[in-house]
């Protein structure tokens, strides 16, 4: 009863939802084609492809991006960024070409598992300490291979305005491979945007995206190297830190 009446209540929403179910299945299409067609991959289309349909999807959900670059993007390396939504997986998209991490289950569903592969995205088990070495190992590889990974190393995701705690681990990784690392701030006007907890996606989709806009702050850090992983953890959470509050500062001000 309580979905019924939001549905009723977000005749906006439902059209979005709509769009977005009919625009991602013409990309797909699109993407198995051009895999099909070609006999080698052909990475930089297919990264193309991938930064058009983020763009489009946030347009369709009404969501608009106040983007800030701080520095250079054009190097790869470990992009680190705060994480309140599965929105913002589309965001960094847009922003980055980078390989992302899934869990190994997404791999095995029907359709968004061959995406994810074709993408070549990691499929991490964290299901033992075995498993997660491994999943380290596989990190390591992309960015040796001179590519950028995309990691909430949060874990998962927060409503804010604070950061969840930082797994230590994620800046052992960069040090030890000497990778550029890259910080990025997401932050919301509306907290209520932030995916948490055991909602289920159409519910909030539908809760949120009845309004006509939604708007998110983004700031991407200059990019940043060392050879001290005290150094980095300072670096990474004092951006992001101060970041979010310089953001949520002008939101609450502006309302």
């Amino acid at each position: 009863m309580k979905v019924l009446k939001i549905v009723l209540k977000s005749p906006l929403a439902i059209f979005r939802l709509a769009i977005v179910v009919v625009f991602t299945f013409l990309m797909y299409l699109t993407l198995v084609s051009v895999v099909l067609v070609c006999k080698k991959k052909p990475v930089v289309l297919l990264w193309h492809l991938m930064n058009f349909w983020c763009r489009h999807m946030l347009t369709i959900m009404g969501v608009v991006v106040d983007l800030k670059i701080e520095g250079e993007v054009d190097k790869p390396g470990l992009i680190l960024s705060n994480h309140r939504s599965y929105i913002d997986i589309f965001i960094n998209l847009s922003i980055h070409s980078a390989r992302i991490i899934a869990k190994k289950e997404v791999g095995k569903w029907p359709l968004i598992g061959y995406g994810l592969r074709i993408y070549n995205a990691l499929l991490i088990n964290r299901s033992s300490i075995a498993s997660r070495m491994e999943s380290i190992r596989s990190m390591e590889k992309v960015l040796q291979n001179n590519e950028s990974l995309i990691v909430y190393p949060e874990g998962t995701t927060h409503r804010g305005p604070e950061i969840g705690p930082i797994k230590e681990s994620t800046y052992r990784i960069a040090v030890s491979n000497n990778s550029w690392v890259y910080p990025i701030a997401i932050e919301y006007k509306n907290q209520d945007d932030a995916w948490i907890g055991t909602e289920w996606f159409v519910p909030h989709f539908i809760r949120r995206s009845g309004t006509v806009e939604r708007h998110v702050a983004v700031r991407v850090g200059a990019p940043f190297r060392t050879s001290d992983s005290t150094e980095l953890k300072e670096h990474v959470e004092n951006f992001l830190r101060s970041r979010i509050s310089e953001i949520r500062n002008n939101y609450d001000q502006k309302e």
